[in-house]
């Protein structure tokens, strides 16, 4: 596999099919750190912005690739709670709180107080973040 990183262009050049989006970086099983890189970066242009089909698509396959190599290669602690488990996974991937937040829909403020443990998660914000990021839900309850 090409571990090369992709030159990234900004948000509004980004291809707009999914076929266009494979050329940019083709999703397949990651297979090591500089991979999983790679894939953040396009992960982290992609979150909180408003997307078309094929690039929620695409952008959600990208995050269960990473999700699936970070458990396998990076597990973080099933006993941590919730919030920390779901804080440490977002700083494994590179991704603020306030990028989750804008990938399941709630606010910058939200986001922070459920990471701190202040607010517990509700069934949409675990739903919606695993499928998301590609994580067992269960992690999050």
């Amino acid at each position: 596999m090409n571990a090369t990183k992709p030159i990234l262009p900004s948000f509004g050049q980004l291809p707009k099919t999914y076929e266009a989006l494979c050329r940019l970086r083709l999703p397949r099983t990651l297979h090591d750190d500089i991979g999983l890189e790679a894939v953040t970066e396009i992960i982290d242009l992609m979150a909180g912005h408003p997307l078309n089909a094929d690039q929620a698509d695409y952008l959600e396959t990208l995050a269960e690739l990473a999700g699936a190599y970070e458990s396998a290669n990076h597990p973080v602690s099933a006993s941590l709670p919730p919030h920390e488990f779901l804080a440490a996974h977002l700083e494994n991937i590179g991704m603020t709180a306030t990028e989750w937040g804008k990938l399941i829909g709630i606010d910058r403020s939200t986001a922070s107080r459920l990471l701190r443990g202040e607010r517990k998660f509700n069934t949409g914000h675990v739903r919606k973040t695993a499928e998301a990021l590609g994580l067992e839900a269960s992690l999050l309850l």
